[in-house]
C-alpha cells in the first residue's frame, strides 16, 4: 500500500498529536539540488582526479561501489575531494528548507542523515531554529538517550568533523556500534526515508535487523514502484512488512518535501512570507543596547521592522495571483498543477485573513476559489475550518450550521479524512453545547466514532468524544453517557497517564457523575486525579480546578484557583465570554469576587480592541 503526499501529511499530523513525531532518515538525494554530488558522481570525479590511485579497481564490476573507490584514497585525498562540495559549498536547497519547516512545526522530532554536509543545520538556522547537532562518527552512540530534540544526527560524520566514514570497512565497523540506537529509534517513533537508496553502505542490514514493526516506516524513492528498486534487500524488506512499510515512488526530495510542508501549512516559512516580522522576532533574543550614547541601533531597527511588518510581502504576492485568476474562465487551458498552485495562493491569502480574524473576508475568498475548482480538498477543508472559527468567535448557530454543511461537502471528496471528521465533530459538539441540543451532540459522537474505527487510539478524538458524552450525560441526566465518557478517559490514561488536561477533565466528569448518581464513592478517585494534575502542572490545571471546586460547592477553593488562573494568564480564550457561559461555575456566579473578575476581564477585552 502506497500513500500520496496528502496522506503522508495526515500521518505526520497524527504522529504529532500522539506525541510521537516522525524521525526522518536522509541521504544524498536530499542534497543534489544544492550541488552536492551523488555517490555515482563522486566516483566519476575520483576517476578523473585520482586515476593512479584507482587503477586496480574494475570500472565495470565496481562502477557503483562508492566505498571501494573511497578506500583507494588516503584520508587527505578524501578531504580534498569532498571539501569543495561539503565545506566550501554554501548553497541551501529547498528540500532542506522544507525539512526545517517540518521540524519547526513539530512534525519531525529528529533527522538522522548519512550526509556529511551541513545544509540542514544551515537551513534551520536561517529560519531561526537551532536544533541540537550530534556527530555519531565520534560520539558514543550508547548515550543516545541524552539527545536533546529537535536534533540532527550525522550517522557517518560531518564535513567539518575529524572523522568521515567513507569506505565499506569503516561504515561496517561503525554500524555495529549503532544497533542499540537504531533499534530504539525505530521502536519509539514512525520513520520516513528520503534521498537514501540503501545500497551504498552497511547500514541497511542493521535497519532490516532492528525493525520490529512497532511503528510505520515509509520509504521514498525516484523509481516508480518497489519492484523497480535496484537494491534487492530493500525490495524484499518492504514487501515482507507491506502492511506497515510503504514505498512511495517517483519522489524527488525538493518537490515532495515542499508539497508535504504545504499540506501541513508550515510553508512558506515566515522568513519568506514576512521577513520584517521574522527578523524582528529574531532580534528579541538580543539584550538591550548597553550604552547611553544615543545610538541605540537595536531599538531603531526593531521599530522600523515592526512598522514594515504590518505590510506583509506575501500579501501582495498572493493577491497578484488572485487578481490574475479571479474566476474559472481565467484558468481555462491551464494544466492541473498550475490550477493547484492558484488554489494554493487563494488558500494562503485566506489563511492570512484568518490569522487576523477576518473570517468573513476569508470565507468570501474560499467561495471564489471553489468556483474555480469546486472539489479542491484543501480549500474545502480550510473553508470549513474558517466557518468553524467564525462560528466559535460569534457563538452563532447559523454560522455553525454553515460550517457543518461545508464539512459535509468536504467529506464527499474524502470521506475517511481524520482531520475533516474530527473538525466536523468539534463543530457539531460546539453547536450542541451552544444550543443544548441532543441531536448535534449525538452526531458529533458519530464523527468521533468513525475516526476511532480507523485509528482506535487517536488521542485528540478520544478526548473530544469523552467531552461530547459528558455533555450528553448532563443534558439528558443519563448516567449511561457518563459511564461511556469514563471508558474513553480510561483509554486515554493508558496512552497518556500524565496528561494534565485529561486528568483534570476526568476528575470533573467523575464529580458530575457522582452528583447525578448520588454516589460519593467516586469523589476520592476524582479528587486524586485533580491533585495529580495540579502536582504535574498547576498552571494548566488552575481553571479546571476552579470548576471542580465550584461544582463541589467549595467556593473558597474555586476562588483561589480561578484567581490563580487569572494571575498566571491561563484562563480560557475569550475569557469574559467563556466564564459568563460556563455552567460549571454557576455556584460562584453571584459571589462578589467573581462579579469583579468578570468586570476586569470585560475591561481588558475592551482595551485590547480599542
Amino acid at each position: 500500500m502506497s500513500f500520496n503526499v496528502q496522506e503522508v501529511a495526515q500521518l505526520l499530523k497524527q504522529a504529532k498529536e500522539n506525541e510521537k513525531p516522525y524521525v526522518f532518515f536522509t541521504g544524498a538525494g536530499c542534497s543534489v539540488k544544492a550541488d552536492v554530488p551523488t555517490a555515482t558522481a563522486l566516483i566519476q570525479e575520483i576517476c578523473k582526479k585520482f586515476p593512479i590511485q584507482v587503477k586496480n579497481i574494475d570500472p565495470e564490476k565496481d562502477k557503483y561501489n562508492y566505498g571501494k573507490y573511497m578506500s583507494a584514497l588516503d584520508k587527505d585525498e578524501r578531504r580534498r575531494l569532498l571539501k569543495p562540495h561539503i565545506i566550501d559549498n554554501k548553497k541551501i536547497n529547498w528540500s532542506h528548507i522544507a525539512l526545517a519547516c517540518l521540524m519547526q512545526g513539530g512534525y519531525i522530532q529528529r533527522v538522522l542523515t548519512f550526509n556529511f554536509d551541513s545544509i540542514l543545520s544551515r537551513a534551520c538556522n536561517l529560519l531561526g531554529l537551532h536544533p541540537s547537532i550530534y556527530d555519531f562518527a565520534t560520539a558514543n552512540p550508547h548515550l543516545y538517550h541524552l539527545i536533546n530534540d529537535p536534533s540532527i544526527v550525522h550517522l557517518h560524520g560531518q564535513g567539518t568533523g575529524f572523522v568521515q566514514l567513507n569506505t565499506g570497512e569503516e561504515t561496517e565497523k561503525h554500524t555495529a556500534k549503532l544497533g542499540e540506537f537504531i533499534a530504539a529509534t525505530l521502536n519509539s517513533n514512525p520513520s520516513l526515508f528520503i534521498g537514501y537508496s540503501g545500497n551504498a553502505d552497511a547500514f541497511f542490514p542493521l535497519l532490516e535487523e532492528k525493525y520490529s514493526e512497532q511503528h510505520r516506516l515509509i520509504w521514498t524513492g525516484t523509481r516508480e514502484t518497489c519492484d523497480d528498486l535496484e537494491a534487492e534487500s530493500v525490495k524484499t524488506f518492504l514487501k515482507k512488512n507491506k502492511n506497515i512499510t510503504h514505498y512511495i515512488g517517483k519522489v524527488f526530495a525538493d518537490d515532495f518535501l515542499i508539497q508535504l510542508a504545504k499540506e501541513l501549512e508550515c510553508f512558506p516559512p515566515e522568513l519568506f512570507s514576512n521577513p520584517y516580522r521574522f527578523l524582528d522576532q529574531q532580534l528579541e533574543n538580543i539584550q538591550s543596547y548597553p550604552l547611553g550614547d544615543g545610538l541605540d541601533i537595536l531599538a531603531n531597527l526593531t521599530g522600523y521592522l515592526k512598522e514594515q511588518a504590518e505590510k506583509p510581502v506575501n500579501k501582495s504576492l498572493y493577491t497578484a495571483v488572485i487578481h490574475k485568476y479571479p474566476n474559472k474562465e481565467s484558468t481555462e487551458g491551464l494544466a492541473e498543477k498550475a490550477i493547484d498552485d492558484i488554489m494554493w495562493a487563494y488558500n494562503q491569502q485566506a489563511q492570512l485573513l484568518n490569522n487576523n480574524h477576518e473570517y468573513e473576508k476569508s470565507s468570501d475568498l474560499y467561495i471564489q476559489a471553489l468556483n474555480i475548482k469546486y472539489d479542491h480538498l484543501g480549500c474545502n477543508a480550510n473553508y470549513s475550518n474558517t466557518l468553524l472559527a467564525f462560528a466559535k468567535q460569534e457563538k452563532n448557530e447559523l454560522i455553525f450550521q454553515r460550517a457543518n454543511q461545508q464539512y459535509e461537502n468536504t467529506l464527499k471528496i474524502q470521506s475517511n479524512n481524520i482531520d475533516i471528521l474530527g473538525n466536523y465533530g468539534i463543530s457539531l459538539q460546539e453547536l450542541g453545547i451552544l444550543k443544548q441540543d441532543e441531536i448535534s451532540l449525538k452526531n458529533s459522537c458519530k464523527q468521533f466514532e468513525k475516526i476511532l474505527d480507523i485509528e482506535p487510539n487517536h488521542v485528540l478524538t478520544l478526548r473530544y468524544y469523552a467531552i461530547s458524552l459528558s455533555q450528553l450525560a448532563q443534558l439528558k441526566q443519563d448516567v449511561s453517557f457518563f459511564e461511556a465518557a469514563c471508558i474513553q478517559y480510561e483509554k486515554l490514561l493508558i496512552i497518556q497517564p500524565d496528561h494534565v488536561n485529561i486528568l483534570s477533565n476526568y476528575a470533573i466528569t467523575l464529580l458530575k457523575y457522582s452528583i447525578l448518581n448520588s454516589d460519593t464513592s467516586l469523589n476520592s478517585q476524582a479528587s486524586s486525579f485533580l491533585e495529580k494534575s495540579l502536582l504535574l502542572n498547576p498552571n494548566e490545571t488552575y481553571y479546571n480546578a476552579s470548576c471542580y471546586y465550584a461544582l463541589s460547592n467549595n467556593t473558597e477553593s474555586a476562588k483561589k484557583y480561578l484567581l490563580e488562573a487569572e494571575k498566571n494568564s491561563t484562563l480560557p480564550r475569550s475569557s469574559f465570554k467563556h466564564l459568563s457561559d460556563d455552567k460549571d461555575l454557576n455556584n460562584v456566579r453571584y459571589e462578589q469576587w467573581f462579579i469583579d473578575l468578570l468586570k476586569r476581564l470585560k475591561e481588558e477585552e475592551i482595551a485590547e480592541t480599542a
